[in-house]
C-alpha cells in the first residue's frame, strides 16, 4: 500500500483525474443546457419576432435615442468597430458554454456549472421580458443609426450584457483576484452593444441588472445547485464520489 494511509473501508484517494463516463455525461448535459438556452432564444423567439414600434414612453425614448447617437455616431471608427464586433461576443452563448465546458474539463466544475446555470436563470428572466415588452432595435427606428450587424429580436433587454455581468458576479465572487477585468469586460461588452447598433442605454442598464440579479440568485443557491449537479458525477477530482 502507498504511504498515504486510508480509513478502513474507504477506497485509496485517486489524485488522477480521469474523463470517464460520468463525467463525459456531465459535459454533454452542460451542452445540452447551452444549446437548449440558445435555440430557446434565438431560433424559437427571435429570428422571426421583430417589433417595429418602440412601447417605452416618449421621455425615456427621446433619451435613449440621443445617447444611443451619441456612442454610436459620435464615436464612430472602423477600428473601434472591428475591436467592438470581436469584444462582444464575450457576452454571447455561444462563449459562456464553451468557458463553462472548458472550466468543467480542466478540473473547475464548481466554476463552470455555476457559470452556465447563471446564464441559464438570466435566460429564464430575459425571454419573457423580450416578448412583454416588445421593442424594435435602434436601426429599424432611427435613420442615422451605424448598425454593424442586424441581429432580430425585441432590443429589451440585452442578452449579452445579461450574460457577460453574470459571468462577471460568479467569477468575481469565486475568485476575487480577477474582479476588476471581470466587470470591466463586462462594461465593454454592454457600452459595445450600443456601439454596435444593437441596443439603447436602457437596454443595457437592464441586462447589467439582470445579470447581477442571476449571478447573485445562482450563488444564493449555489448548495442546491452543485447537489444536484453531482447526480452526473460531479465529485471534485481527487475525493470519493461519496464524501462528504
Amino acid at each position: 500500500m502507498d504511504a498515504v494511509s486510508v480509513k478502513a473501508g474507504t477506497k485509496p484517494i485517486d489524485k488522477r483525474w480521469p474523463i470517464g463516463p460520468k463525467a463525459i455525461l456531465a459535459v454533454i448535459l452542460l451542452i445540452a443546457f447551452g444549446i437548449a438556452a440558445e435555440y430557446i432564444e434565438q431560433g424559437l423567439f427571435q429570428d422571426s419576432f421583430r417589433p417595429s414600434a418602440d412601447s417605452f414612453p416618449s421621455p425615456i425614448s427621446n433619451w435613449d435615442a440621443n445617447l444611443f447617437l451619441w456612442i454610436n455616431n459620435g464615436l464612430a471608427d472602423s477600428y473601434l468597430g472591428l475591436f467592438f464586433s470581436i469584444l462582444t461576443r464575450l457576452g454571447s452563448t455561444e462563449f459562456v458554454l464553451i468557458a463553462s465546458v472548458l472550466l468543467y474539463l480542466t478540473g473547475r466544475r464548481k466554476e463552470g456549472t455555476l457559470l452556465l446555470t447563471s446564464a441559464i436563470i438570466g435566460t429564464l428572466i430575459t425571454l419573457p421580458l423580450k416578448l412583454a415588452i416588445p421593442r424594435p432595435r435602434p436601426f429599424v427606428t432611427i435613420p442615422a443609426a451605424i448598425a454593424l450587424g442586424r441581429e432580430a429580436g425585441s432590443s429589451f433587454p440585452s442578452g449579452h450584457t445579461m450574460r457577460a455581468f453574470a459571468s462577471a458576479y460568479i467569477s468575481s465572487n469565486l475568485s476575487p483576484k480577477v474582479s476588476i477585468l471581470a466587470y470591466l469586460l463586462a462594461g465593454l461588452v454592454g457600452f459595445s452593444r450600443v456601439y454596435l447598433g444593437q441596443h439603447y442605454p436602457s437596454d443595457v442598464l437592464a441586462g447589467a441588472s439582470i445579470g447581477l440579479l442571476s449571478g447573485y440568485l445562482t450563488l444564493h443557491y449555489r448548495n442546491k445547485i452543485m447537489r444536484t449537479a453531482v447526480l452526473p458525477g460531479m465529485a471534485r477530482p481527487g475525493r470519493p464520489t461519496g464524501s462528504s
